[in-house]
């Protein structure tokens, strides 16, 4: 019986799920590889300009698909949203300064966690312009942006604040937020 106890006790601990905050840069990482996968299909297959799409649709479903699978709320939140919805609340905007005052004193942003009053753990990494691919979409209109995918962007967002970034730019964050402890 002795040995039995420690095995079940393995077995159980084995059964447990780490806590959401802890898996957040896999979950995040998750999401990014299926977002990423998909923009890149889109543009091999139809350009920046149909990649668009893939943006306004797709990405939420794979916040969504993703962040339920694990259990959590999974978001993208930026000052400068192309899709309203992705946009910074007040106290997620000061962290935003802060990843872009590491950038610019030469520091790599590293996620940070907070805990909300209701006790909800809110985990968030920085999303950087990693390539020139990305400018095709989210850099200058006219010396980046192709005139046909600026038109895609201003039909599906015309109040679009994505644009006038660089490599190395701060672009905003993902955000994984897991439910309060009982």
């Amino acid at each position: 019986m002795k040995r039995i106890l420690p095995f079940f006790c393995l077995l159980a601990s084995s059964l447990i799920q780490a806590e959401p905050a802890n898996d957040a840069p896999a979950i995040i990482a998750e999401a990014s590889g299926k977002l990423i996968t998909a923009l890149t299909e889109a543009i091999a297959k139809d350009g920046p300009a149909g990649a668009i799409g893939v943006c306004s649709e797709k990405a939420p479903e794979i916040a969504a698909e993703i962040g339920g699978k694990h259990g959590v709320v999974l978001r993208r939140l930026t000052e400068k949203p192309r899709n309203p919805k992705n946009t910074a609340t007040d106290e997620e905007k000061a962290l935003l300064a802060a990843f872009a005052a590491d950038l610019e004193n030469a520091k790599k942003p590293e996620p940070r966690t907070v805990t909300s009053p209701g006790g909800a753990v809110v985990f968030h990494a920085p999303i950087v312009i990693p390539a020139p691919l990305c400018l095709q979409c989210h850099g200058d209109p006219g010396t980046d942006i192709a005139p046909e995918t600026l038109t895609a962007i201003r039909k599906l967002y015309p109040d679009d604040k994505a644009t006038g970034y660089k490599v190395g730019d701060l672009r905003g964050a993902w955000g994984v937020t897991t439910a309060p402890k009982p």
